[in-house]
């Protein structure tokens, strides 16, 4: 048993540690208020709105039900509809995993009925289609996109087998052919498969890629690129990259018969340039002879070399170097009409500034030899990490628009915003970098002012914040990076962006043509006193 005296000294050491500890959670809660009595010291700020309250995870419940999407490559962890809705809006869930619908291969007419049938059938645009989407295409004046609608309307009605061609240039988020790929899907399996299109069939040490497609280069050939402007002539072939091939140089292309949309061909095309010194090349197509190619001209200029054969096949391209200086641009894949073809034209670390590089006449010749309809920009995703007022840009991305178009009114031009842009801050927290919404505010108004059309991928994707919640998603949308989708987040913005364009197209449709009626029912005769 403790005596009085000892219980009374153990009460006095409680009490004064109770005083010492109190003074001490005074002293703390007096630190972690002086931040915020001045701005300079916000990076030491216990919270600020944007956080989580401190210590509200402790006790939250944590969901762990979960279900699987299918096909996303992401299948660990995956979230509820329900609760994916809620962290990136229902526009975006509802767009993970969207294929083409399954329509019946499209034949071509051979009788005016089944001509008119055929159009009827392709602009007849149900409302599923283009449900689920909150940002459209914005295009004021209907100057934009009326030549890609019209051309659209002549491939819709089988007009001559007309192909409606679009160019998709863009920085790395094209590069990948993800966006564009899934739009080819898309606008192929409503509107028609005319082929794979234009393509590099080499890239060097660019991270390059065009999908569904075979493709093989031995190494041997190196790449100038129009985003660092080495040509001094401005001759970087329509893809913006001059390929040129060194000694024993060889690569083979050719459709992939497994692919849902380009897997035949009936026409390769190789494009290049004549110049003094120009080498030779040689191609075969399916183990064939060998055609020898003179790329020699006492004047400098741009070539195509046509490979009709004749029927649709699975064979394959190759080309060889044979001697001398050879600057390849790329190769075609395609088929026979009607249908579309969509150019996959991306440049890895691009500033749309860098298409200055191009010597004016000579890319629009190669977009009007390529017979382009829309002309899409897709850039500002590197532009974040620069210092630039909205007047500068507007004036940069108005020059660069002029300068890839001239004063072409039957090229349908696009501006394509840039994704989220996201860097990690002071306190540690993801945000959207600043400049970002200034590059969009800026390209709208370039848009507008030289009459093209504009879609928000930065609203579309949810706006400030976005890239933080789409790295945070299951699946995950966004790269750890900040500044890059996940092959399933690219896939949700070719998802949003072509149910966009449908929707316009069909809200301008009536303006453009007049939809083929269908056959109308046998009419009962009217009753005695009918009118």
């Amino acid at each position: 048993m403790k005596s009085a005296a000892e219980n009374e000294l153990t009460q006095r050491e409680t009490q004064a540690a109770i005083r010492h500890l109190g003074a001490f959670a005074l002293a703390l809660l007096v630190l972690a208020c002086v931040p915020y009595l001045s701005s300079e010291l916000e990076d030491y700020r216990v919270w600020v709105p944007g956080d989580p309250i401190p210590f509200s995870n402790v006790m939250a419940f944590q969901d762990t039900g979960s279900i699987s999407i299918a096909g996303t490559g992401y299948q660990s962890g995956t979230t509820s509809t329900e609760k994916l809705s809620e962290e990136l809006g229902e526009s975006v869930a509802s767009n993970l995993e969207l294929d083409p619908p399954k329509r019946p291969p499209r034949k071509k007419p051979t009788t005016p009925e089944e001509s008119r049938e055929a159009a009827i059938a392709a602009l007849t645009i149900e409302e599923d289609e283009i449900r689920d989407i909150e940002q459209f295409i914005e295009d004021p004046e209907g100057r934009g996109l009326a030549p890609f609608y019209r051309a659209l309307i002549k491939t819709a009605r089988g007009e001559d087998n007309f192909v409606t061609r679009i160019a998709h240039y863009g920085d790395s988020s094209i590069a990948t052919d993800l966006i564009t790929h899934t739009m080819r899907r898309h606008l192929q399996a409503r509107f028609g498969d005319a082929g794979h299109g234009f393509l590099l069939f080499a890239s060097g040490h660019l991270p390059y890629r065009h999908r569904d497609v075979y493709a093989w280069d031995n190494g041997n050939f190196f790449v100038r690129e129009v985003t660092r402007g080495t040509v001094r002539d401005g001759h970087y072939g329509y893809g913006g990259n001059q390929i040129v091939p060194q000694q024993g140089a060889s690569a083979s292309i050719g459709a992939d018969p497994r692919a849902p949309v380009g897997d035949k061909v009936s026409r390769f095309e190789i494009w290049y340039q004549k110049h003094r010194r120009g080498g030779r090349f040689r191609y075969r197509v399916g183990g064939g002879e060998y055609t020898v190619v003179d790329t020699r001209s006492d004047e400098l200029e741009d070539a195509v070399e046509i490979i009709a054969l004749g029927e649709e096949t699975e064979d394959r391209l190759e080309i060889r170097a044979f001697g001398g200086r050879v600057h390849f641009y790329g190769a075609v894949l395609e088929r026979e009409g009607p249908g579309v073809v969509y150019d996959s034209l991306g440049l890895v670390g691009a500033r749309a500034n860098r298409l200055l590089n191009f010597d004016a006449e000579h890319i629009r010749a190669q977009l009007e030899r390529r017979g382009v309809n829309l002309l899409i920009l897709g850039f500002g995703g590197n532009e974040s990490s620069d210092r630039i007022s909205e007047e500068r840009y507007v004036e940069q991305m108005r020059e660069v628009i002029r300068h890839m178009k001239g004063d072409r009114e039957d090229l349908g031009c696009l501006i394509m915003a840039p994704l989220d842009q996201g860097e990690v801050d002071s306190r540690g927290r993801v945000r959207t970098i600043p400049v970002v919404p200034t590059i969009v505010s800026a390209q709208r108004i370039a848009a507008f002012e030289e009459g093209c059309a504009f879609f928000n991928t930065f609203e579309a994707m949810g706006g400030e914040g976005s890239m933080r919640a789409w790295s945070r998603s299951r699946p995950r949308l966004a790269l750890s990076d900040y500044r890059h989708a996940t092959p399933a987040g690219y896939e949700v913005i070719g998802n949003l962006f072509y149910k966009a364009l449908l929707h316009d197209f069909r809200e301008r449709l009536p303006g453009l043509v007049e939809v083929p009626a269908q056959t109308p029912e046998p009419q009962s005769p009217p009753r005695d006193g009918g009118e």
